[in-house]
């Protein structure tokens, strides 16, 4: 597909006969960068949460039709970028651009239009993969860049810590996660965090205390979020005991996720380096906090 030159691309709003088409638009571009990058996901396996999952890509079309739009070249989808807003927060849930069809200024148009759907917003939040063409955009476009890393790998059972006050939640936790996020995020994840425990996430919960906080977890810890450091490695600490598979991952540990760090060594993970957390505007403080790089 390299040097492909055909049609001029035509960019227009995602609707639901689109997502069989994407999917495989997504698989061709995760295969992509990880080639580029020398960065497999552990085992060897792709990224299984590219865009969120289909769930969760459902999801965003249905309650953000205005932020999810594809690019296309003689009507064959080549990339896409889907955004959602949230109590004036808005964020970037994903954004490629297929092999073949890169360095033709797609990538910044698809986030121009995303990013039109958050034209009033008060605060931005994205992560981006480490391709430089990718943060170099992110950059143009006003958003400051936090390098981050990843730890992966297999989870030493010995040293996962008594659970404590850490306990299952459920959706009637969701108020309280709500308040958690809008200390941290300046806003609530709402029907994300939502549509993410009825696709089959876990909730678990500390509010022995003030306040306190919870995490998310699917195979892998999917967020952490608290009022405190003490809290939120708890928090981590009882995701890692709730994760399943042989390798795990926790994404997007920033310079100021210390307490975070220390608990992946603690569990035998390992750290390699990840794209940053790009952010643009008022978004809260974001620590103590591992967002999903999906949701953010």
């Amino acid at each position: 597909m390299a040097g492909v030159r055909s049609a001029d691309p035509v960019i227009r709003r995602m609707v639901a006969a689109d997502l069989p088409a994407l999917r495989g638009s997504v698989h061709a571009a995760l295969q992509d960068l990880h080639e580029r990058e020398g960065t497999p996901a552990p085992g060897g396996r792709p990224s299984r949460r590219p865009t969120g999952g289909p769930p969760l890509v459902r999801r965003l079309l249905d309650l953000d039709p205005a932020g999810a739009w594809i690019a296309t070249v003689d009507d064959r989808l080549c990339g896409a970028a889907m955004a959602g807003l949230r109590e004036g927060l808005w964020y970037l849930a994903h954004l490629h651009v297929r092999p073949g069809y890169q360095g033709r200024g797609l990538g910044r148009r698809l986030l121009d239009a995303a990013l039109g759907y958050g034209a009033n917003a008060r605060g931005g939040l994205l992560h981006s993969s480490l391709d430089p063409q990718a943060m170099r955009c992110y950059h143009r476009a006003g958003f400051a860049l936090e390098p981050a890393l990843r730890a992966t790998g297999a989870v030493c059972r010995a040293a996962l810590p008594a659970n404590g006050h850490v306990r299952p939640g459920d959706f009637g936790d969701l108020d309280f996660a709500a308040e958690i996020d809008r200390g941290l995020r300046g806003a609530a994840h709402g029907p994300d965090l939502d549509g993410l425990l009825r696709s089959g996430a876990r909730l678990l919960v500390l509010d022995h205390g003030r306040q306190r906080g919870y995490a998310v977890v699917e195979d892998e810890p999917e967020i952490v979020a608290a009022t405190d450091s003490e809290a939120a490695a708890a928090l981590l600490w009882a995701a890692l005991a709730e994760s399943s598979g042989e390798d795990v991952a926790v994404q997007v540990l920033r310079a100021d996720q210390q307490w975070a760090v220390d608990v992946v060594h603690r569990a035998g993970l390992r750290l390699r380096p990840t794209g940053p957390l790009c952010r643009r505007g008022e978004t809260g403080p974001l620590a103590p906090y591992l967002p999903h790089t999906s949701v953010l």
